[in-house]
């Protein structure tokens, strides 16, 4: 009797006893309503947040949000560029899996490529579960009917379906403009439809309509819109995926963010930093309209970032971590990864094993009671927040890959290779060299070997891409030339 006792104990003690992994499907009162909050190219040192308050950015309202709960310090996503990471994070499966290796085309069809109409998103399971849903923000994932938000599991849509758009238009009053390596002045403006902002609800039978005028900066328009769902949900519970474009390019920033950033910065880093401003400054917003609501306890939040930063345009450090967006070093790969759910979480815990973004997916349905019958590649975090399971690993094994290009994440031990001709595996220790510099293939063989074949075998599940890569970049970051197809 006592055992059962101590198990009763464990599997539902509130936030004070750590998790609660619940054991049955809550009630319909019960089911918590869900934000998943994602910025774009923002990287996992941008932020004081990750522990370096000299370098990294003062968020409060992220800040404010990880005291709510858990920052995975080894978060990652499962690819280094927009589209694909988002395919991942969306499907709780690695995006190989149904052919979704490279960037999404640009222009009005996208090529006709995309998330794949039979692939699921999880939003479309909280959907058929009485859950409303609303995608704000950018989507990235295609631009045909049956590709759209709405034809994916969100009742209503706002945003953009395209890689970027300009914030503001350049010229307009209060806002700077500043042109960046490889980029120039591109996004400046919306030239085309494809790139504008839209709205457009499930069961339309018109196109997304077009917004005029938009004369709002990006991020706070994306906010506005996000917090009157929040407010208008009412009842039922609510998913929400808000999809900022920030600190993406192009480099836009309001004039009013730039004047509390630091005089001595360089003018692009200063631009960059207020973006990310502007982007807490949205957190900050939407914390505000749940803690106005009487289910905040019951509300999780996830913040994250599709991939790292865009090193290479000289906006962010790489000191500390090598690499990032375009390669797999942890730069690229490791992202911002925090979750807080006051009702079932532990508060303001610092989480240093190896989660993934396909873990967002199996973790939301599992805390929704809805059961589904996907295989999914993430795993349900919550049980692993119990006080007996802290030091559980969560995954054994993380892999990617884009093109030839490819790595393998087992513990501290990181593999990073690519398949040409004369190409040999790079090992690193993350727990010794975080800055991926000291090459052990040679020293720990062994190793190497059977990292490398795992990532063969798990490569042989996968399926070639559905498309071609549209071109092969090279940049240079953190003093090392990066290859990616896109």
């Amino acid at each position: 009797m006592r055992h059962w006792l101590l198990v009763l104990l464990l599997v539902f003690s509130g936030p004070s006893g750590q998790a609660t992994a619940q054991a049955r499907a809550p009630a319909s009162d019960e089911r918590p309503n869900i934000i998943l909050i994602l910025a774009d190219d923002l990287g996992a040192l941008d932020l004081a947040l990750s522990g370096d308050a000299v370098t990294g950015i003062r968020t409060p309202n992220i800040d404010r949000l990880a005291r709510k709960g858990v920052t995975f310090r080894r978060g990652y996503s499962t690819a280094s560029v927009c589209s694909p990471s988002r395919a991942g994070l969306l499907t709780g499966q690695y995006q190989q899996r149904y052919g979704f290796e490279y960037l999404t085309p640009e222009g009005a069809d996208g090529g006709g490529h995309g998330l794949h109409p039979d692939q699921r998103v999880f939003a479309a399971d909280l959907q058929a579960a009485g859950y409303k849903t609303a995608m704000v923000g950018k989507w990235h994932l295609g631009s045909t009917p049956d590709r759209l938000p709405t034809s994916r599991g969100f009742d209503q849509f706002f945003g953009f379906l395209s890689g970027e758009t300009a914030y503001m238009s350049a010229g307009s009053p209060g806002l700077t403009s500043l042109a960046a390596p490889y980029l120039g002045e591109r996004s400046f403006q919306r030239t085309a439809d494809w790139v504008s902002v839209m709205r457009h609800k499930a069961g339309d039978t018109e196109p997304p309509k077009i917004v005029r005028n938009e004369n709002e900066y990006l991020t706070d328009a994306l906010s506005r819109e996000a917090i009157r769902f929040i407010e208008a949900a009412k009842e039922a519970p609510y998913f929400l995926y808000l999809s900022h474009l920030s600190p993406h390019s192009p480099f836009q920033a309001l004039d009013a963010d730039i004047a509390r950033t630091p005089a001595n910065k360089d003018p692009l880093k200063r631009v960059y930093a207020a973006m990310i401003l502007s982007l807490d400054r949205s957190v900050g917003a939407v914390l505000d309209a749940v803690e106005r609501s009487d289910r905040a306890d019951n509300t999780i939040i996830i913040f994250s970032s599709d991939n790292g930063a865009a090193t290479y345009m000289g906006v962010s450090d790489c000191d500390r971590l090598a690499g990032g967006k375009l390669s797999y070093f942890e730069g690229g790969a490791r992202v911002p990864f925090v979750v807080s759910w006051p009702k079932a979480w532990p508060r303001g815990r610092i989480d240093t094993r190896n989660v993934s973004q396909l873990d967002v997916a199996p973790t939301v349905l599992a805390a929704a009671g809805v059961r589904t019958t996907t295989s999914y590649d993430g795993v349900d975090l919550t049980p692993f927040m119990l006080r007996a399971r802290q030091s559980e690993t969560v995954h054994e094994t993380l892999y990617w890959r884009t093109g030839p290009e490819f790595a393998v994440l087992s513990g501290d031990n990181k593999l990073i290779s690519n398949t040409r001709p004369g190409a040999f595996p790079w090992l690193f220790d993350l727990s010794q060299d975080p800055t991926e510099r000291i090459n052990l293939t040679f020293q720990r063989r062994e190793l190497a070997g059977k990292m490398m074949q795992r990532y063969r075998e798990w490569n042989a599940q996968m399926k070639p891409s559905a498309w071609a890569p549209k071109q092969t970049v090279q940049v240079l970051q953190c003093g090392r030339i990066s290859f990616h197809e896109q």
